[in-house]
């Protein structure tokens, strides 16, 4: 910690740090040009990391909490969520609360593990100028295929 409060400071560094793998951070690197993430589907999934705290629990940050932390419209960030649903990076589960109230989704992230666990196998610490052309188009294909279905299964509500 004592590099992270000489680097940062105090006050930021007790506020706490997410990890964020740096294959996330690059995964646009290793994508076909025209499969990569958009830049708040990339927002998305990183802002998801940083609320993910424990392997066996999914994090539930509300739409309007995706916006105001990626600057964007809670629209954009349903737009975002549904396409990386679609693309089988993410899982979502309906969350009700004990009172039958719908509350915020939960974000299954087993499926973007898959996924990075891939791509790091594929390039092992290639920086993204030296890849393969051919593992990228392999590993752009999978995309879709990445993990099961997404759920849409109903979960209680539990705190965070």
């Amino acid at each position: 910690m004592s590099d992270v409060l000489e680097k940062w400071g105090k006050p930021v560094a007790e506020r706490g740090f997410a990890q964020v793998p740096n294959y996330l951070l690059l995964l646009n690197s290793f994508l076909d040009p025209d499969r990569r993430l958009s830049p708040v589907e990339m927002l998305v999934l990183i802002q998801l990391v940083g609320t993910w705290w424990k392997k066996d629990t999914m994090p539930f940050p509300s739409m309007a909490t995706l916006a105001a932390r990626c600057g964007v419209s809670d629209r954009q960030i349903q737009r975002a969520v549904n396409q990386l649903v679609k693309v089988k990076l993410l899982g979502r589960t309906k969350r009700r609360a004990d009172s039958g109230i719908r509350v915020s989704n939960a974000y299954d992230l087993q499926p973007l593990v898959a996924l990075l666990e891939e791509v790091a196998k594929a390039f092992p610490n290639d920086y993204p100028r030296n890849v393969d052309r051919a593992k990228v188009r392999e590993i752009t294909s999978r995309l879709a295929h990445a993990a099961p279905e997404a759920t849409e299964a109903e979960q209680p509500a539990s705190g965070q």
